[in-house]
């Protein structure tokens, strides 16, 4: 079986089709952004609807961010950076309320596979009322940030570059200048990766490189109608590397942090001790240990 090093190393190496006769970079790069715009309003009327769209919401804004780093040099520069900021300020509000849903999760399905006879107190309990009171507190803030004119002042933003983002000259170019910015997120992706998982066992190197990979991942993505099939299959099979393992590794860290506060809060109170939280603990420590061995 490939390591995860090994199977980003071939799922990175993908072919190029045929550009589209007469097609322009920019004709592809706009669609994408389109396409990006509409699942962020589709979020927008769900959230506003009291749906749970939080994490398609969030992928949106990431597919946007990750077209205005990977193929920055089709863009005006200034215009590029101001959009990014204002979209990392987005994401950031739906990514607070995302990871407190994951993380609830991961611990419901962690207790349940403990022996109740290692469940000492109302650890659930105090588990899901910590994650709970954080994710409404949170989601209370997204739902608040909706009627700002900051984030309509976004919205705008958005729309107006699907019908004419601020271009440089380099957009002008054929596809096949596209798919040249695409092998260089590729190539730049597998040496981060490559790296973070040959340095010390930092947690945030990885993060960094999971990063990186997701944006190449999404600038095959993107360039999807310009690659063979088996090209569109890999960057699927790209996601699902880096994801089982890296994915892995820092959602293991963020949890294994929480039991550590919350085993020192009970160990001191009335009633509570710390032993199931420091059980947790050690499971989330050895996830992330299993998650890093199974990249190298």
């Amino acid at each position: 079986m490939k390591t995860i090093e090994g199977r980003l190393q071939v799922v990175l190496e993908v072919d190029a089709g045929e550009a589209g006769e007469g097609e322009r970079a920019a004709d592809v790069v706009t669609r994408y952004i389109r396409e990006q715009y509409q699942a962020l309003a589709a979020g927008d009327v769900s959230l506003r609807r009291g749906r749970d769209t939080v994490h398609p919401t969030r992928v949106a804004t990431r597919r946007l961010r990750s077209t205005l780093r990977v193929f920055a040099a089709m863009f005006d520069l200034e215009a590029a950076g101001r959009l990014d900021e204002e979209l990392a300020w987005y994401a950031g509000l739906l990514g607070q309320v995302r990871d407190r849903q994951v993380q609830r999760a991961r611990f419901s399905a962690a207790l349940a596979e403990l022996p109740p006879e290692h469940i000492l107190g109302p650890v659930a309990a105090r588990i899901e009322a910590r994650l709970l009171a954080e994710q409404a507190q949170h989601l209370a803030e997204l739902m608040s940030a909706l009627d700002s004119d900051r984030y309509r002042d976004l919205l705008s933003t958005v729309a107006a570059w699907v019908e004419s983002p601020p271009l440089a000259p380099e957009a002008d170019e054929d596809a096949d200048h596209l798919l040249r910015l695409v092998g260089k997120a590729r190539r730049r992706a597998v040496k981060r990766v490559k790296a973070a998982l040959r340095g010390e066992p930092d947690a945030e190197p990885l993060h960094r490189a999971r990063k990186s990979a997701k944006r190449a991942r999404y600038a095959v993505e993107l360039a999807a109608e310009l690659l063979d099939e088996s090209a569109a299959k890999s960057a699927i099979a790209f996601n699902t590397a880096v994801q089982d393992a890296l994915g892995e590794h820092q959602d293991s860290v963020v949890a294994a942090d929480l039991m550590r506060e919350l085993g020192a809060q009970a160990g001191i109170t009335p009633g509570e001790n710390g032993f199931t939280f420091g059980l947790l603990y050690a499971r989330e420590q050895a996830a992330a240990q299993r998650a890093r061995e199974t990249a190298q």
